[in-house]
């Protein structure tokens, strides 16, 4: 069993990412151990309400992470033909994906030595176990069913904000039973995981989950590629993207429908205003928000292109108009899904923010997923390459957040000057619009798509 635990983990880890994980863990959890008590209260309260997002949100992902929550397709067929029973394998794939997760989480120690003391490192245990244990609790579970008991526990942990000492996480509120209750419920879920898991059933389960049929056509009543390229980007939503996880390269995407999305982010801004609202000054936690929209458009971004059937379009459209299209469409979904936040920004009195959400986020990405097609091609089921030009490219997507950081910090009476504001919108501009109307660019570079030439 014990060999089956160190397949679980070197499998998703290096032995050389362990060590340089640990490590840092441990530096950073030193450096916030000696900053907890010399911070300023509003520093430990911000730390605060990262630990409680991040947790929440690591928890709730976890039933969808098919690909490091439990075991791979690959990991699956290679388990089946070992000489080990059910049992062992189950406990092994659990207490191994706990480990990895243990490892994942000391690299936030800082944060929760920051938020809670020393005492924050002993929660890392127990919510490593709970996110290596929900998986296999809920694995034969469809999608809608999954999202309502997610539903609950994100409704749960995030009481804590609200001082419900029966939380998880009341324990970032000053409640004792926050540590009590985050091991009752990550040791009882992991018993739940034990009787219930069937890795027989769970292997046809990842099988037949990755084969996706067609739910339900799309009516194109127009002839206009304009027109056609907007209603196929503004009704399905490529997320994923190149991901490297604990030195781990893989690739992953999903298909999402639009609406799915902007309900999504719909219910986090009405969430998030009623929080807001308890805070004298949310502008930290708005600004962090900013920054996950910043993430969300760069795994959109990243999708970018991968599964366009590219050589049907080119039958209607130059590459010019294709790419003209294409990354209007994309960076108008991304403004639309982002819009709840740009109004909850308003609502708030937070001007620039609101911008970064509605114009400026979305302009990046047509920068962004130019880049990453011509030069971070990537195919499923390959491997991802390094080299100087992509770690080059990695660098330059960094340009468009640096301005939109600046941005957010403005003060109102700045952002409303109109040379100021004049001066970010024609840098986004000139960073984005080139690549709309270049017309050598792109043909050279669906070519490259094409042809497979990276």
């Amino acid at each position: 069993m014990l060999e089956l635990i160190k397949f679980v983990i070197f499998s998703r880890v290096p032995k050389k990412s362990i060590v340089f994980y640990i490590s840092f863990a441990i530096l950073f959890g030193y450096i916030g151990y000696i900053s907890y008590y010399e911070a300023p209260y509003y520093v430990n309260e911000e730390f605060r309400y990262l630990s409680v997002f991040y947790l929440t949100i690591m928890i709730a992902v976890s039933p969808f992470n098919t690909r490091f929550g439990l075991a791979s397709k690959s990991d699956s067929d290679f388990l089946a033909l070992l000489p080990f029973d059910d049992d062992k394998i189950i406990a092994s794939l659990i207490l191994g994906s706990f480990i990895v997760n243990v490892i994942f989480l000391s690299i936030f120690m800082y944060w929760f030595i920051e938020a809670l003391g020393i005492a924050g490192a002993t929660i890392i245990p127990a919510f490593a176990l709970l996110s290596s244990s929900l998986p296999a609790v809920l694995y034969n579970l469809n999608n809608r069913r999954k999202i309502l008991i997610d539903l609950v526990i994100v409704t749960w942990f995030i009481s804590a904000i609200f001082n419900f000492q029966l939380s998880p996480l009341s324990m970032f509120y000053g409640y004792f039973e926050g540590y009590v209750i985050s091991y009752a419920f990550a040791f009882v879920t992991f018993s739940i995981a034990l009787k219930k898991f069937n890795f027989s059933s769970y292997s046809n389960f990842t099988v037949s989950s990755e084969k996706g049929e067609v739910k339900e056509e799309i009516s194109f009543k127009s002839s206009n590629p304009l027109v056609l390229t907007l209603t196929r980007n503004l009704r399905i939503l490529e997320v994923g993207g190149r991901v490297n996880w604990m030195g781990v390269s893989t690739f992953v995407s999903r298909r999402v429908e639009l609406w799915k999305v902007m309900l999504g982010s719909s219910i986090s801004a009405i969430v998030l205003y009623f929080i807001l609202s308890r805070i004298n000054d949310g502008s930290f936690l708005v600004f962090y928000v900013l920054f996950g929209g910043w993430f969300f458009m760069i795994m959109i971004a990243s999708a970018a292109f991968i599964t366009e059937p590219i050589w049907l379009d080119m039958n209607v459209m130059t590459p010019e108009e294709f790419a003209r299209y294409y990354l209007t469409s994309k960076a108008l979904s991304i403004a639309i899904i982002l819009s709840p936040f740009a109004i909850l920004s308003l609502i708030l009195g937070y001007l620039g923010k609101a911008l970064g959400f509605i114009v400026f986020i979305p302009l990046s990405s047509i920068f962004i997923m130019s880049l990453y097609a011509r030069y971070y091609q990537q195919r499923y089921n390959m491997p991802i390459n390094v080299s100087p030009i992509r770690l080059l490219v990695s660098l330059l997507t960094s340009i468009p957040l640096i301005p939109l950081i600046i941005l957010s910090f403005l003060p109102a009476y700045l952002i409303l000057c109109l040379p100021i504001m004049f001066s970010f919108i024609v840098f986004y501009l000139t960073i984005s619009m080139p690549f709309i109307f270049s017309k050598s660019y792109w043909e050279s570079t669906i070519e490259k798509i094409v042809t497979s030439v990276t």
